[in-house]
């Protein structure tokens, strides 16, 4: 990349943002509501509390959150079925199918008796292809030590917490060993995957490795294409032993090693929507945090298992889970501690809403968020998020949930305007000083594109709350699309012609179910600037919830435009699609832009089922859209089954992702403010659209989109209008 300069007069013609170019307004005092934090979540944030100051940071004592008194409590179980602990609910222990799951009409699966566990591998059959799911093992002495540690730490407000944790990740009891056939014993040890006991310093860093079972049965229901992942364990070795090498992870039990080395290995920066900027910071810097803190080892390695069991053809869900349950209770048992807060309690709330986010939990992912927003302010000011290029990632990665929860649920950012300026002007200097490093080029990028979408959240939300007046709105709408301009025209001057696409050797030709051409010459980059071409598509998508909201807004709403944005979108990622040396689960970063775009798309049969296709791929690479996302693409489709699944007759759904958004739907149901329900309701995606056929968009350019009857930009508006 020392080849590589930027165009002249690139940074000179960057506009630096005034702190206070956005009006801002406070914000209501509903927005983060009064928090109850379900037993699940790891949110210890109290909106009502007083700032601390960065003085006092050395000391925090935070007021713990409540649990709802009307809280069912229910005694511990060790023989309750997996499903029922997985589900957080009690278990009658009714055999061979317990009541709930047999109403539920899910799979029920008892603990075996317990078995003797040799270590090997020699039981494994022939026919397995891919490395075995480790697990953790722990002793009965164990978990009780463990119960009783915590019931210690934590106050009596938290035994709802504790009471639901030793539901889930108590281990079976023991029981009278019987004989077995190799059949029989090879299933047992199937089955003891879902061992979820919370473990203790010394027995996590046990030396040796911990016995590993493998999903011998067969799982029913379509494997993705994601599990053609054919790895075998000697695949793994390199990374292992770069693991090894990390102080301290040498001592970890083997499945929390393989899962870190799966995670060097196979998960990305990408997986983080991130970009190549943030390389070092997610395959080193991350896992070398987490070796050092428990619950954010728990976090990355529930993760990376949780990425490994949707390869996997016979994944399952407590696989991953029994990691995630871990890290939530070590973390909840830090914060009641009253242990100094720190970088790798902030990074753990930030991985946990990661892989929330991945499960389509977005009600989850705000409790998350607004937790980190509490620690980023406490731990650090504007000026001190620069001091170096961990730090600066980590407010990357903060402050994406920052601008996508104020979009998605119509409200603004917590975080104020002056922590993104700050950002922007040092990252503008840093890539002024170092003109050839791309990048900085990338940070540049998404720091600017996410102080961009900061303001066009503040805006969206002032206006739909009828707190500005339409001249205002105007003006600063019209600062918003400069910039926006702005950031267009830098990202093209990247443009490398040396990587720039203008062949395809192994083109294919074009059948009647394509709606796009996806060999134009020069429409992606090649590596090392393959995330150009991300960046490309991400501002596209900016630009679509732009042109949308503030059409609305104004009842000028331009669907034609909308509609050739979205063309354009779908026309970029199958380009990068059929390129064959694009990088592993390429389509995954670009499931917000393509989330938006669907929507805008003609509503004939060849573009709905090539959407819907899409959709599907996406989701059987472990990115899961929301509930509400399935229903209310269904309702504008007018094809009710899509709200069960994106194909006909269950075509390719796996039973992991099955089981994952029954978990979220149940956990999403009640949310406990406006705030969450209008993310959870992805409000200002949907807030408007109307499903009249003859307003369709497969007929004419004609606004489908019902526009507000008046003018929403005067203070006599009520929010309340916005609902469709």
């Amino acid at each position: 990349m020392s080849s590589y300069f930027v165009p002249e007069g690139l940074i000179a013609s960057y506009n630096a943002p005034s702190v206070h170019g956005a009006a801002q307004f406070a914000v209501p005092p509903n927005i983060l509501g009064t928090p109850q934090y379900p037993d699940s979540i790891a949110f210890w944030h109290n909106p009502h509390q007083p700032r601390i100051s960065h003085s006092e940071a050395h000391h925090p004592h935070f007021q713990m959150a409540s649990i709802p008194p009307d809280q069912r409590k229910h005694k511990r179980t060790r023989s309750g079925c997996f499903t029922c602990r997985s589900r957080r609910v009690k278990c009658d222990e009714t055999h061979p199918v317990c009541d709930r799951c047999s109403k539920g009409k899910r799979e029920c699966v008892y603990p075996p008796p317990q078995v003797k566990r040799t270590g090997s591998r020699a039981n494994l059959g022939p026919s397995e292809k891919h490395p075995p799911i480790p697990e953790s093992e722990s002793s009965d002495e164990n978990d009780e030590r463990d119960a009783g540690n915590l019931k210690t730490a934590t106050s009596g407000k938290y035994e709802a917490v504790r009471e639901s944790r030793s539901r889930q990740l108590s281990p079976p009891k023991p029981r009278q060993k019987s004989a077995m056939s190799r059949k029989q014993s090879a299933q047992s040890l199937a089955r003891r995957k879902a061992r979820q006991a919370s473990e203790t310093s010394s027995s996590f860093r046990e030396k040796g490795s911990s016995p590993m079972s493998d999903i011998t049965t067969t799982t029913s229901g379509s494997q993705s294409p994601g599990g053609n992942l054919e790895m075998a364990p000697a695949e793994l070795e390199p990374a292992l032993q770069a693991i090894n090498n990390i102080p301290g992870a040498s001592n970890l039990k083997y499945d929390i090693r393989f899962f870190l080395a799966y995670h060097r290995q196979h998960i990305t920066f990408r997986h983080y929507f991130m970009r190549q900027h943030a390389e070092t910071f997610v395959n080193n810097d991350l896992l070398a945090c987490a070796v050092r803190y428990e619950p954010l080892l728990y976090a990355v390695v529930g993760f990376s298992a949780y990425h490994y069991s949707v390869k996997h053809p016979r994944g399952k869900l407590y696989t991953f889970l029994q990691y995630y349950n871990q890290s939530v209770t070590g973390l909840l048992k830090s914060l009641s501690s009253g242990s100094k807060h720190d970088d790798t309690m902030l990074l753990t709330i930030l991985q946990l809403a990661s892989f929330e986010e991945y499960l389509g939990d977005w009600v989850s992912v705000i409790d998350h968020h607004q937790a980190a927003y509490r620690m980023l302010t406490e731990l650090y000011t504007p000026e001190k998020i620069n001091k170096n290029e961990f730090l600066r990632n980590t407010f990357l990665w903060y402050s994406r949930f920052d601008v996508v929860s104020g979009l998605i649920a119509g409200s603004e950012t917590i975080l104020s305007r002056e922590w993104y300026v700050e950002c922007e002007l040092f990252s503008a200097k840093d890539v002024a000083n170092n003109p050839s490093d791309l990048n900085k080029h990338y940070y540049f990028w998404a720091i600017r594109n996410r102080r961009y979408a900061m303001d066009m959240a503040s805006l969206i939300a002032k206006a739909s709350r009828g707190f500005i007046t339409t001249e205002e709105f105007i003006r600063q709408n019209q600062d918003i699309v400069t910039d926006l301009e702005h950031i267009q025209q830098d990202l093209a001057s990247l443009t490398n012609p040396q990587h720039l696409v203008m062949s395809y050797p192994n083109k294919v030709p074009l059948g009647p179910d394509d709606i796009v051409d996806p060999y134009v010459p020069g429409t992606i980059h090649d590596e090392p600037f393959w995330d150009i071409n991300n960046c490309i598509v991400d501002t596209l998508g900016g630009k679509i919830m732009h042109r949308y909201q503030t059409g609305l807004l104004l009842q000028q709403l331009d669907v034609a435009e909308l509609q050739a944005l979205a063309l354009e979108v779908c026309r970029i990622l199958e380009t990068m699609e059929r390129w064959p040396n694009r990088p592993k689960d390429s389509i995954i970063p670009l499931q917000s832009a393509f989330g938006l775009a669907v929507i805008f798309l003609p509503r004939d049969e060849k573009h709905t089922m090539w959407c819907r296709r899409k959709l599907a791929q996406i989701e059987q690479l472990g990115y899961t859209y929301p509930t509400t996302f399935h229903t209310r693409m269904a309702d504008i489709w007018q094809i009710p089954e899509l709200a069960h699944w994106w194909l006909p007759n269950d075509e390719g759904y796996p039973k992991l992702i099955r089981e994952i958004r029954e978990w979220t739907s149940e956990r999403a149901s009640k949310p406990r403010d406006t705030f969450r329900e209008d993310a959870r309701d992805l409000k200002t995606m949907f807030w408007r659209m109307n499903v009249d056929d003859s307003s369709s968009l497969s007929t004419s350019p004609n606004t489908n989109v019902t526009s507000p009857a008046t003018s929403v930009l005067n203070r006599d508006y009520s929010p309340s209008d916005l609902n469709p």
